[in-house]
């Protein structure tokens, strides 16, 4: 992985650390044309490098690709900072996460742990429909996260249900392996086809979801469905009622203007990238896939959401309008924890 160009942006934030938590921020006043006497003095802000923390539990703030690259490798979160206002807006975002968002979950402090049941009340709006948009990168636990949110959700009185972006891809698994590898198309069609944006039905998503929004019955059926396999013999059913409903939104293609615009409000669901390499290995050596087409599948799905999905621009957009709620699963344990709400990409 390369540094992102920075020109024409005061910072961009590559990863939280390991840990999931930020117990020092350490400022490289390298390349910068402030020093450390200009910046906002605070007990857990250091400058210089990162000799002597604890990197997994540190975030570095650097315009030199060579630190990006080493701290990365020990586990510290890194935010690519371009000059000296990027340096203070990533203080802020972690110092003050409150004023970058208004999402509710942030009237706690940052770095705080909500359980299953504390999320899902605070994304259900008795007698209203809350279209939520759950977001992450390929193999960050949505599914399973979602699921257990509306599991609790559904324990504790509220009505929720799941809607897969996936749902709407538009060929079948084995169909489209086969529109992929056609020998007749020209490899400038072939690059084309292999952007992964181009997969799904977006329009119709949305059209979906802005059926739902206005309290009408969605019955569909023929939908892609991964737990068969990829056939297109899946159901989607939302009947969201009048007493209130909460539509958890799952997909990595979220924040693209064609669906954005009809989701509410956001969750980012943040894995670290060691994790998540794990966990779609596990998935994609169950669903039959050698260890060698795992890799290739990870690399494909990875520059396509670093590059298109959740390209900058997009992130940007959402952090700007506040309404986006960062939630941490690295360690897929009984509580999500609070992150920055800026969302990262590794």
């Amino acid at each position: 992985m390369s540094t992102p160009n920075t020109s024409n942006q005061s910072f961009d934030i590559l990863s939280y650390p390991r840990a999931a938590r930020t117990e020092t921020i350490v400022v490289d006043t390298n390349g910068l044309t402030n020093d450390a006497s200009d910046y906002p003095q605070h007990p857990n802000v250091l400058y210089g490098n990162l000799n002597g923390v604890v990197p997994d539990q540190t975030m570095l703030l650097t315009s030199q690709e060579g630190s990006v690259q080493s701290a990365l490798a020990l586990g510290a979160g890194v935010s690519v900072v371009n000059d000296n206002k990027g340096v203070n807006k990533v203080l802020d975002l972690l110092l003050e996460p409150a004023s970058q968002t208004d999402q509710p979950l942030y009237d706690r402090p940052l770095y705080s742990d909500f359980s299953y049941a504390e999320v899902a009340e605070a994304l259900f709006k008795p007698g209203e429909i809350n279209i939520v948009g759950f977001v992450g990168r390929t193999g960050a636990g949505k599914s399973t996260t979602i699921t257990r949110l509306i599991d609790t959700l559904h324990e504790n009185g509220g009505y929720g249900g799941l809607f897969q972006v996936d749902a709407f891809f538009i060929r079948s698994r084995k169909d489209r392996k086969a529109w992929l590898t056609d020998p007749g198309i020209s490899e400038t069609e072939r690059t084309e086809r292999k952007r992964v944006i181009t997969w799904w039905d977006l329009g119709r998503a949305a059209a979906t979801l802005d059926e739902i929004r206005k309290g009408e019955h969605v019955h569909m059926e023929g939908l892609y469905d991964m737990q068969q396999g990829g056939e297109m013999v899946g159901t989607l059913d939302i009947d969201p009622g009048a007493k209130g409903y909460t539509v958890f939104v799952e997909g990595t293609a979220l924040l693209v203007p064609e669906l954005s615009r009809s989701i509410g409000s956001f969750v980012y669901l943040n894995t670290h990238d060691h994790v998540r390499a794990q966990l779609l290995m596990q998935r994609n050596l169950r669903d039959g896939y050698t260890p060698d087409d795992s890799h290739q599948r990870k690399v494909l799905t990875d520059a396509a959401e670093t590059n298109e999905h959740i390209a900058y621009n997009l992130r940007e957009q959402r952090f700007k309008s506040g309404a986006l709620t960062v939630l941490d699963n690295t360690h897929r344990g009984r509580t999500l924890r609070l992150m920055p709400p800026y969302i990262p990409q590794k």
